[in-house]
């Protein structure tokens, strides 16, 4: 298993077990890290750790229908944005006696933002604590700490609602602490620690990043085909749309050749002297269809059109497109490849990223 992964189990079940983890941000070295549990097992005894060793700006990840039921409304607009300072709701406490700023209060209403008994008559406004309106995809969608804490609790099985704080400086009190430090108060407290960016592999690593769309039987200069349509889960706007083209018999247990295949419209449409793409996708078909079987992945990324001799056509990110892959590939339980020999640089790049997934090259 994966280090990184070790530590994202590591840090679920241990939210899952009601106790605090850090959070760090490592798409920056001067981010602020983040202390994170459950909402739901929100406790004095733990309210008070948080405030001691944190801003004690308490904030609670909440999905939007959650805001929406609890009506919970933006605590400011920013320009017309949804997200960022304008994710933060208006503070609330939760009714009953006490001011809403000690721990034990806090605690209250950090749990009761959580259950699903609560309503929005339960809270009053102003309060203490701030609900944050977590976008839909988590980390997938926006690479931020709300969305992080709440993937969290979900992925520990918790209800979805998160409370997170940023951890202050040990050393330097009027300020936050920061990477060296957050790694020493995670060590020094015994606490699981967990960045955003791995948290971000594990869930591409570990939830399908394709759907199925449609399938048919589709005639080819080879004979008939199996072709599936796939989009990712996530796309937005044009693209994200792909094609599995199965020709002849392919399963389980018999390495399947793999010719991986990036939509370029001047090529393979227009049939453009320009680049090679329409070549090696007719050499790929042609060679697997005298092979008897094979599978072309032909891919169609999300953002701008690619388009080999237009200034504005975009490369895909080989990251992103080896993910694409794998998770066709494992949709069509194919999990032992031969790579095709028309395009063997690639290949070999989109391979050193799907391994990761559990697939094999046959030699």
């Amino acid at each position: 298993m994966k280090t990184t992964d070790v530590r994202v189990r590591r840090a679920i079940a241990a939210v899952a077990a009601g106790h605090p983890v850090v959070l760090t941000d490592d798409t920056a070295p001067d981010t602020d890290g983040h202390l994170v549990f459950a909402a739901d097992g929100a406790t004095p005894k733990l309210l008070a750790f948080t405030i001691r060793h944190t801003s004690g700006y308490v904030r609670v990840a909440l999905p939007g229908d959650e805001c929406e039921r609890l009506n919970l409304p933006p605590m400011c607009h920013t320009n017309g944005a949804e997200f960022g300072t304008a994710a933060h709701r208006v503070s609330v406490d939760y009714h009953g006696p006490g001011t809403g700023i000690s721990a034990t209060d806090r605690a209250r209403t950090i749990a009761a933002l959580a259950s699903a008994d609560s309503a929005a008559s339960d809270f009053l406004r102003p309060g203490h604590v701030v609900p944050a309106h977590a976008r839909s995809g988590g980390v997938l969608e926006r690479q931020g700490p709300i969305e992080a804490a709440i993937d969290l609790v979900r992925l520990a099985g918790r209800r979805p609602a998160a409370a997170l704080c940023e951890i202050v400086s040990l050393d330097r009190p009027t300020a936050m602490a920061r990477r060296r430090e957050l790694f020493e108060f995670a060590v020094a407290h015994a606490l699981p620690i967990v960045s955003i960016g791995e948290l971000v592999a594990y869930r591409r690593r570990t939830e399908p990043q394709v759907v199925r769309l449609a399938e048919t039987i589709l005639p080819l200069s080879g004979g008939d085909s199996r072709v599936i349509g796939f989009r990712d889960v996530r796309a937005a706007g044009p693209g994200g749309e792909h094609l599995a083209v199965i020709i002849g018999t392919v399963g389980p247990g018999m390495p399947v050749p793999l010719h991986v295949h990036v939509e370029c419209l001047t090529g393979d449409v227009f049939g453009s002297a320009a680049c090679r793409c329409g070549g090696e996708l007719d050499s790929a078909l042609s060679t697997m269809a005298a092979q008897g079987g094979g599978v072309i992945v032909y891919l169609r990324p999300a953002g701008s059109l690619r388009a080999c001799g237009l200034p504005e056509s975009d490369s895909p990110a080989t990251d992103l497109t080896s993910e694409t892959v794998a998770w066709i590939l494992r949709d069509l339980g194919v999990y032992t490849i031969r790579l095709s020999e028309e395009t063997p640089g690639f290949g070999m790049v989109m391979f050193g990223g799907i391994r990761e997934y559990g697939l094999r090259a046959a030699g």
